[in-house]
């Protein structure tokens, strides 16, 4: 078991206004320093998401940040958790990537999704028309670009016509840098299987019926490729003295942006929180990592030996808050209470999905 961390790139609340060059700057530059302090904190990854279109949204693609972060750290694993394909050309991908590889010195990983909000796609100008075939299409381009090692190639498919391309310089990492897959419905689940070295899951409640047969539809197409499973599963929470003042201090935060999702009817199958009125800190603390050092231990130990997820991905700081003040002392005392411990107990992680130089 390993845990990372999430740089939340949203923060001020929803539907803000648009801010100004002080607020942006200062905004940017705590993001930074919340990835640094998690790689002195002990955390084993620090991973970013890809935000556009909204005025909460400060960074855009997560290669922004990556890129700052593989000269700021030496020894944490680096990755998009995830970057939207579909937005963005994949030569272009491919090259920022084996930047990003090469100054950190074989540290990246990329989870690749599909996407699924319509604005950031009618920003980039992109058609919505077989997004699905633009995405393998992506991923295979990216991989292609990767392995050729300096070799140039043509590609002419439905969605992209590449000629003469060569990537310079290629990535660290031989063949490639680690693919994560990201994937929330049954189809988009199994293909991870196909295309990545894991399966990642998004940070809402569980269902244990719904979680079996995914993971296990992941995990048999992945062992028909020859591939041993590897799943990661995003968690939002807060270590406290206990569990009343973790609910105070984080829940509060959790149970409105999970409100919000609620009411867009992305709960509409969880019989016990379909509503928003059903969603409290207390109705929601199976499905967070929440409370005492010991209680945040134990439920992330219970995901690992009961549900069979192998790597986890901790955001404590979610679009209204908490601070980014309160956000440093959470990683800090996380860090040493959560993730140093566990990290002891459990050995490295020596598997294709993990970069090798972060099998630690």
């Amino acid at each position: 078991m390993r845990i990372g961390y999430l740089v939340d790139t949203n923060k001020g609340d929803y539907d803000q206004p648009l801010p100004g060059p002080e607020d942006a700057s200062a905004t940017l530059e705590a993001m930074i320093q919340e990835g640094i302090l998690a790689e002195q904190a002990g955390f084993h990854s620090i991973q970013v998401p890809d935000r556009h279109n909204r005025a909460e949204s400060y960074f855009g693609s997560p290669l922004n940040l990556l890129m700052i972060l593989a000269h700021e750290t030496d020894r944490v694993a680096l990755g998009a958790y995830c970057l939207v394909n579909t937005l963005y050309h994949p030569m272009h991908i491919a090259e920022q990537c084996a930047i990003i590889d090469n100054i950190s010195k074989g540290r990246l990983y990329m989870t690749w999704g599909r996407g699924y909000h319509e604005a950031y796609w009618d920003e980039f100008g992109i058609p919505r028309e077989h997004m699905l075939g633009r995405f393998l299409d992506n991923v295979r381009i990216i991989e292609k670009a990767l392995e050729c090692k300096g070799e140039r190639f043509d590609w002419h498919s439905e969605f992209y016509d590449i000629r003469n391309a060569m990537l310079s310089p290629y990535c660290y990492q031989q063949p490639r840098f680690p693919f994560w897959g990201a994937g929330q419905v049954p189809a988009a689940i199994e293909r991870c299987g196909d295309y990545a070295e894991a399966w990642t899951c998004d940070p809402f409640p569980i269902l244990p019926a719904v979680w079996a047969q995914q993971a296990g539809a992941y995990r048999a197409r992945a062992e028909a490729h020859g591939k041993k499973p590897f799943i990661v599963l995003m968690r939002d929470g807060w270590v406290a003295d206990n569990f009343e003042q973790a609910a105070r201090e984080f829940g509060t935060h959790y149970v409105a942006d999970l409100r919000f999702y609620c009411e867009r009817g992305i709960l509409a199958h969880h019989p016990d929180l379909d509503r928003p009125e059903k969603i409290t800190a207390e109705s929601v603390r199976e499905h967070i990592v929440m409370g005492s050092p010991e209680q945040c231990r134990e439920r992330l130990e219970w995901y690992h030996e009961e549900l069979g997820v192998d790597y986890f991905t901790f955001r404590p700081r979610m679009v209204s808050g908490p601070s980014f003040e309160a956000t440093r002392d959470q990683i800090l005392r996380f860090g040493e209470e959560v993730v140093q411990p566990l990290h002891r107990k459990y050995p490295a992680i020596h598997h294709p999905a993990i970069p090798k130089a972060c099998r630690w």
